[in-house]
């Protein structure tokens, strides 16, 4: 059975799937588009007793503008952009639980529901220390204004996809640790 996220728009029922969401994404950051779809699929039930509505959420990422999967899952689903209700701000991370991200910042998310807000972040070891080398080098390059290396920009390819498979086929209960 595939998962699907529900949302509300006006009076439609929008019923969307990982894969919607890399089709809006594309496939750079597709373990990002799958953290951000295993947030949406915990938390709205925990935020909302109905399908919820677009417009009234808020969602912080504690990794910032370097999690453009994250970032596009949200906006497409949540529409957090469109109302200005997406936070990136990297420093309100740096005294919250969860692993370095390569790029800066945690781990650590917030989202919101009208009154409702969850804070989450990721369990350690979900992201491989190889993955976090490969992408601290693609952030170095990119910093610096060389190119990576075709064998180097292979291998990150590969890792994100194997990333965001085991995020995919994961439980989210497995995956995040709800904080109180």
């Amino acid at each position: 059975m595939v998962e699907k996220i529900k949302v509300k728009d006006h009076n439609d029922i929008i019923e969307i799937t990982y894969e919607d969401l890399l089709k809006y994404h594309g496939k750079q950051m597709l373990g990002g588009a799958a953290l951000a779809f295993k947030i949406m699929l915990m938390t709205f039930p925990k935020l909302c007793d109905e399908v919820p509505e677009r417009g009234n959420f808020s969602f912080y990422s504690g990794i910032g503008c370097n999690g453009k999967g994250i970032i596009d899952a949200t906006e497409m689903v949540m529409r957090v952009k469109t109302y200005d209700r997406l936070r990136l701000d990297l420093e309100y991370a740096e005294d919250k639980l969860g692993q370095l991200a390569p790029g800066g910042g945690r781990y650590y998310f917030e989202i919101g529901y009208n009154e409702k807000l969850i804070k989450l972040y990721l369990k350690e070891g979900i992201i491989p220390d190889e993955f976090i080398t490969y992408s601290k080098l693609a952030h170095k390059c990119k910093a610096e204004n060389v190119s990576m290396k075709e064998e180097d920009q292979e291998r990150l390819l590969v890792l994100r996809k194997e990333l965001a498979k085991s995020i995919m086929e994961a439980r989210p209960e497995d995956l995040f640790v709800v904080m109180a």
